[in-house]
């Protein structure tokens, strides 16, 4: 069955990408490329404090964990 199912997948046709290319846009240079770590040392100080987030963020998902618990218990079994 495994085989089957292998040689399956090896049975789907990949698109040639190739002819999608138009002839100009083969030959346009490749954009230049800026460094983005002086952008990204000037954002660090612009985000909040990540480990504080995430610990109040798994405390609210916690307790809303629980929360659910306690009604899924509080629903009557047959």
């Amino acid at each position: 069955m495994a085989g089957l199912l292998c040689f399956s997948a090896c049975a789907i046709p990949i698109p040639d990408l190739a002819d999608q290319v138009s002839p100009e846009a083969r030959s346009a240079p490749f954009p230049a490329l800026i460094d983005l770590r002086p952008t990204l040392r000037a954002t660090q100080d612009l985000v909040p404090d990540r480990a504080a987030q995430s610990g109040q963020s798994l405390a609210f998902r916690a307790a809303d964990l629980r929360r659910r618990a306690a009604a899924l218990r509080a629903v009557p079994q047959n």
